[in-house]
């Protein structure tokens, strides 16, 4: 599995990255100012991998986390590691190039890896049907237990009708005895005409058929009232324990506000309650997802009941239509199940990988983590390839030889990667060496021990007596190639402002280790240095920002190679440095004539110019910050007598700078108009020296339509001048773009201003 993207939310100040693509090289570069993000981006993916985070990390709207990453893999492969997938999920599994696996977080901070994309999708449409049946059912259900409730009380009232009208048929048939006169039978009241007694009877004989009909529905309909009933107690106990879910979830909350948002410490005593509220909600969460599942089994079941299969049966069919409806498998279960082929995701901490002095041996084979330095001197055993059997060596003389081989070929591997030297050619040393305490540690003597050296010609010192920056650059050598060198699995090793403790030079060391190791690991990693970014591989740069600059609760976004020119200039500073940084190259000579220009953008595109109209006069170019620094400029150079003039377009900021020059800087000199270069009224600023179709080919580089000059389309599209100009003078300067490449506009216009430098002595 190889990591080639991923998708960030709501994760300290970013709200969704969106899907960003990793460099196919396995290096990728995360530039940005400091508070953008780009640390954030690493911890979100290191908490991925490990699944552990805390309050600090969670936004101040308390939204979740969710961390997404994207593999590669060999087609065909998540067949081989998934047990019986069935019919339609084994067709879709067979066919999958890539995987997604989402971390998930819960209230309590707990989480969940689950496989997302295209599996998700499918099972998600299995769910999604698999509830509209058992929504489908409720509906039928709640019918049928509302019409057995109707029975019931129709039951009822006719129960008590027949009551009613047996008193009345038995005060009727009281009265029909009449009574015995001069020993005669009294005349039958009840048979005179307007007697109730056959209507009476009549109406309880209907009474009873109804009753009758009434007690046959309801016998046959028992199953579908048992189902009902047990519905009903199912889906009373789980709205109660929704309920009380959601009434932890915002004891939960109240917690993480008083941690993140509040910035207020817990209570004396109340880790004892903070822990029963987390063990509670755990417990529901888990009783609830149980009881959920078995009021949807009792759902299926009762849909059968309902079409009048026996219970028994019913029970039978309901497995039957489970497996119809949904797979065996969930996102959850597969999640879990990939994530076992995971890359490992290893956070290098600067300075807590470090060297120790001495470490005893006994520490190492036991694995105590807790020993100062034991990450290092694993880290050194493993790039020695070295095993701890090796130290049971009889002969300490063989050890000894062996130890010193060893020394060797690790300083000869170090040294290649490691290229300063202290002094001219002193190169560095790394050396250990095997010894055993004496009796005066007591309970450890003779017990053996590591010792490590950090040498040079002129003395031999313990790693903490070296400087900071030789101490970091060794630690993480020794990371990274033993990582690399751990074939058990493969490693996404996550560096957070590597080198800042080191020379440039030493920087560039850095860049040498991730080529080295690129091929086995694969390297995340930020920086603010121009030494750690190559211009030739602008590919591996993402760039991180804040979406409003002002704001520190802004939100954060990512930017991908092809869009790095819409980030804004502080955010590119990197790789400005290292496409033309006029400082480094440029500067004030008194044997040229210093031209300054209006700001570093336009540095960049009249080196550029230069470089491809072959001009060979003695002119240096000076980028003023802004406009409005241009007269500062002036009066420095006047003060240092130096020769220079402005060159000014034609735009009303500059127009405005030209009247000024004109009343103060040059107000005394005869040949003043000539210290000034202006543009002609067609060029509002550098870039519309380029035709709209090689602006749009050599500086956007889309095609996009233009109506409207050069200079307005940057400014009204916010595109990042000084980075667009800086990419095209480095297209120049690397051969990349040629004259013969522009149209004749463009050339005929840089000729131009070829000719104005011609004039300048």
């Amino acid at each position: 599995m190889k990591l080639v993207a991923f998708r960030i939310k709501n994760f300290r100040s970013i709200v969704d990255t969106d899907w960003q693509n990793l460099s196919p090289d396995n290096i990728t570069c995360l530039i940005g100012q400091n508070e953008s993000g780009k640390t954030s981006v690493l911890e979100a993916l290191k908490v991925f991998y490990s699944g552990v985070i805390s309050e600090d990390v969670l936004r101040s709207d308390l939204s979740l986390p969710e961390v997404s990453c994207r593999f590669n893999i060999p087609e065909g492969w998540l067949i081989k590691v998934t047990d019986n997938p069935g019919t339609e999920l084994r067709e879709l599994l067979s066919g999958l190039n890539h995987l997604e696996l989402t971390r998930k977080w819960m209230p309590d901070l707990s989480s969940v890896i689950c496989a997302s994309g295209a599996i998700s999708q499918y099972l998600d449409s299995l769910e999604d049907a698999w509830r509209l049946y058992l929504d489908d059912v409720t509906v039928k259900l709640q019918n049928e237990v509302s019409l057995i409730n109707n029975h019931e009380s129709s039951l009822k009232n006719l129960t008590a009708q027949e009551a009613e009208i047996k008193e009345k048929l038995a005060e009727a048939k009281g009265s029909r005895k009449g009574f015995m006169l001069f020993g005669r039978r009294a005349v039958d009241l009840t048979s005179a005409p307007g007697s109730q007694y056959p209507a009476l009877k009549a109406q309880l004989s209907e009474i009873r058929k109804k009753e009758e009909e009434i007690r046959e529905e309801l016998s046959k309909s028992q199953p579908v009232a048992r189902a009902g009933e047990t519905w009903a107690k199912l889906k009373e106990k789980c709205d109660t324990l929704d309920s009380h879910l959601e009434e932890l979830s915002i004891k939960l909350e109240e917690r993480h506000q008083k941690m993140t948002l509040l910035m207020r410490p817990v209570e004396s005593g109340s880790d004892l309650d903070w822990n029963n509220i987390l063990n509670d909600y755990r417990r529901t969460r888990s009783e609830k997802d149980n009881k959920h599942e078995e009021l949807d089994r009792h759902l299926a079941f009762s849909g059968y009941v309902m079409e009048g299969y026996p219970e028994v049966v019913a029970e039978k069919k309901v497995n039957e239509t489970v497996k119809s409806y949904k797979s065996h498998y969930n996102s959850e279960i597969l999640g879990k199940k990939y994530f076992e082929f995971c890359p490992v995701f290893e956070m290098f901490e600067d300075f807590g990988s470090l060297l120790p002095n001495r470490i005893d041996l006994e520490d190492i084979i036991n694995g105590n983590y807790q020993v100062e330095g034991f990450k290092a001197a694993r880290n050194f055993l493993s790039l020695a390839q070295l095993e701890y059997s090796f130290f049971d060596q009889p002969s300490s003389r063989i050890l000894k030889q062996k130890i010193e081989n060893l020394n060797n070929s690790l300083t000869r591997n170090f040294q290649d990667f490691w290229q300063q030297s202290i002094g001219r050619n002193n190169k560095i040393n790394i050396q250990f060496e095997l010894d055993h305490y004496n009796s005066s540690y007591g309970a450890k003597a003779g017990k053996p021990y590591l010792e490590f050296w950090i040498k040079d010609e002129g003395e031999r010192l313990y790693p903490k007596q070296r400087s900071r920056g030789v101490r970091w650059f060794l630690s993480f050598y020794l990371e990274l190639k033993a990582s690399a060198g751990d074939k058990s699995k493969s490693t996404v090793l996550l560096v957070d402002e590597p080198g800042v403790s080191l020379h440039a030079r030493a920087q560039e060391d850095v860049l040498k280790v991730f080529e080295d190791i690129c091929k086995k690991t694969q390297i995340i990693y930020t920086t603010h240095s121009p030494h750690l970014v190559e211009i030739s591989k602008l590919h591996r740069v993402l760039a991180v920002q804040r979406d409003d600059l002002d704001n520190y609760r802004s939100t954060t976004r990512i930017i991908d190679p092809l869009r790095l020119s819409s980030a804004t200039p502080d955010t590119l500073t990197p790789l400005q440095s290292i496409l033309g940084n006029p400082a480094a190259s440029e500067g004030f000579f008194s044997g040229r004539f210093n031209l300054i220009v209006n700001d570093i953008g336009t540095f960049y595109l009249l080196n550029a110019v230069i470089h491809l109209t072959g001009f060979k006069g003695k002119i240096s170019l000076i980028p003023s910050t802004d406009v409005s620094s241009i007269t500062l400029l002036c009066n420095i150079l006047m003060g240092w007598g130096m020769e220079f003039g402005v060159l000014l377009f034609e735009n009303e900021s500059e127009n405005q700078i030209e009247e000024d020059l004109r009343k103060t800087v040059f107000k005394t000199k005869g040949s003043g108009s000539d210290m000034i270069i202006k543009m002609p009224e067609s060029f509002l600023n550098s870039e519309d020296l380029l035709s709209t179709l090689d602006f749009k080919n050599y500086i956007l580089k889309s095609r996009e339509g233009i109506t409207v000059p050069n200079s307005v389309y940057i400014r009204d599209k916010e595109i990042s001048r000084n980075f667009v100009l800086s990419r095209f003078l480095h297209g120049v300067k690397q051969g990349v773009i040629q004259i013969s490449n522009l149209d004749e506009e463009t050339r005929e216009n840089f000729e131009l201003f070829a000719k104005l430098l011609g004039g300048l002595k």
